[in-house]
C-alpha cells in the first residue's frame, strides 16, 4: 500500500544537497531549481543602452537626448543619455547618463539647455544638461532643478512650445492636462484641466507661433482646442464623430503658410488615415488622406512641408509633401519591431527610435 502521509512520499530525498543559493546560479548538476537559480543571479544594473529605445529629442544646439529602458521580467527601470553626434551612440562616448529607479517614458528639450523627464510614476523632473558656470571643464553635467507629482498616472504625451520654450504641456492615462511654465528655474504647472476628454487621450499638438493654444485628440473621434489664456479650465470641441468610425491616434500642428496661416492639424487614426483640420471651421475636416492600408498611424512629425507619417504593426515610415496634396516622396517599411519616437535633425533627415533596429535614419 502506498504511505498516509503525502509528505512522506513527496519529501526531498536525503541525496539532494545542492549548493547554499549563491554558488547556485549556473550549476548544471541541479536543473529543476529554476526559481532558485533565477533568483540567485544578481540583477545586471551596470550602465548600458537597455533593447527598448522610447524617447529622443533635440535642442537648438543639435544636442541628442535619449531615453532606453529595461522591461524584462518583474522589475522595470531606465536610464537617459545625452550627446553631442547620434552616428555612434554608446555609453562611453555619452555627454551625461543618469539611471533611474523607474522607467523614462518621455523626454523633450525645453529652453536654456533644460530637459524634461517623464517617469513612469507619473513625476516630471527637469534637468540643467549643460552649463559652462557651473563647470567649465566639463559643461556637460546634470542638474536636478525641478521636480512635480501633478498627474497620478504616467504621463502618455509631452510637447514643448516652440514659440515660448519655457513652457510645456503634458497629459496622462487619466485624461488630466497640464501646462507648465520654467520661466522661475522652476516647475510651475500654471494651467490643469481634469477629465480633459471623455476617451482616452491620445495626442496633443502645440502651434509653431502661439504659445495659448493646444488642440488634443482622443480614441473616441473627438478633437478639443484649448486656449490657456482662459482663467478656468475650458475647451472648444473641434471635430467629434457621431458615427463612431474615427478613432484618432495622434495630432500635429501643421507649418504655418500663406494660405492657411498657422491653422492647419493633422490627425491620425487607427485605420492608417491622416486628417487635415481647420480650427477656424469646427465640425468639418478639410481632407482625408490614406497613408497606410494596415497599421495604424502611431506618430505625426511636422518639418516645414514635410509630414512625417509613422505607423506600427507594421512599423512604417513615409515621408510627404503636404503642399502638393500630401505626395508621398518616401517610403520605409519594418524599420523597427516597435517604433516609438521620431525627430527631425534637419530639413532633410529624420531619426526614428524602437524596440529592434533601435535607431534608424531616413534621408529624403
Amino acid at each position: 500500500m502506498f504511505p498516509q502521509k503525502s509528505s512522506v512520499t513527496y519529501c526531498t530525498p536525503a541525496s539532494h544537497q545542492p549548493p547554499p543559493a549563491k554558488e547556485l546560479a549556473g550549476n548544471v548538476d541541479y536543473p529543476n531549481l529554476n526559481a532558485t537559480d533565477m533568483s540567485a543571479r544578481l540583477e545586471n544594473l551596470s550602465p548600458r543602452l537597455h533593447d527598448c529605445f522610447d524617447s529622443i529629442s533635440m535642442n537648438k544646439q543639435q544636442h541628442f537626448a535619449l531615453a532606453t529602458n529595461h522591461r524584462d521580467g518583474g522589475q522595470w527601470w531606465g536610464m537617459f543619455f545625452g550627446y553631442k553626434k547620434t552616428d555612434r551612440m554608446t555609453v562611453d562616448n555619452a555627454d551625461y547618463k543618469l539611471q533611474c529607479e523607474q522607467t523614462v517614458n518621455i523626454l523633450r528639450y525645453a529652453d536654456n539647455n533644460v530637459l524634461l523627464v517623464a517617469l513612469g510614476d507619473g513625476r516630471l523632473q527637469a534637468w540643467s544638461t549643460y552649463s559652462k558656470v557651473r563647470n567649465a571643464q566639463s559643461p556637460y553635467c546634470l542638474f536636478l532643478i525641478g521636480e512635480e507629482t501633478a498627474h497620478k498616472a504616467p504621463i502618455n504625451q509631452l510637447y514643448v512650445f516652440k514659440s515660448e520654450p519655457q513652457k510645456a504641456v503634458s497629459s496622462c492615462l487619466e485624461n488630466i492636462l497640464n501646462v507648465w511654465d520654467l520661466s522661475g528655474a522652476d516647475l510651475c504647472s500654471t494651467y490643469r484641466a481634469r477629465s480633459a476628454h471623455t476617451n482616452k487621450l491620445t495626442g496633443l499638438a502645440t502651434s509653431a507661433t502661439s504659445s495659448d493654444q493646444i488642440v488634443s485628440c482622443d480614441r473616441g473621434g473627438c478633437a478639443r482646442l484649448w486656449d490657456v489664456r482662459a482663467s478656468l479650465p475650458s475647451s472648444t470641441c473641434l471635430y467629434d464623430d457621431k458615427s463612431h468610425l474615427l478613432s484618432f491616434t495622434c495630432a500635429a500642428w501643421a507649418a504655418p503658410s500663406e494660405l492657411q496661416g498657422n491653422n492647419f492639424v493633422y490627425l491620425g487614426d487607427y485605420d492608417g488615415n491622416v486628417h487635415t483640420l481647420d480650427i477656424r471651421v469646427p465640425g468639418k475636416l478639410q481632407q482625408t488622406d490614406s497613408y497606410f492600408e494596415a497599421g495604424h498611424v502611431s506618430h505625426l512629425v511636422v518639418n516645414g512641408d514635410h509630414l512625417a507619417v509613422m505607423s506600427n504593426l507594421p512599423a512604417s515610415v513615409k515621408i510627404s509633401k503636404v503642399n502638393k496634396g500630401h505626395e508621398i516622396i518616401y517610403t520605409n517599411e519594418n524599420t523597427h519591431n516597435r517604433l516609438t519616437d521620431a525627430v527631425w535633425s534637419n530639413e532633410n533627415t529624420l531619426l526614428t527610435i524602437g524596440h529592434g533596429r533601435k535607431l534608424a535614419t531616413h534621408k529624403i
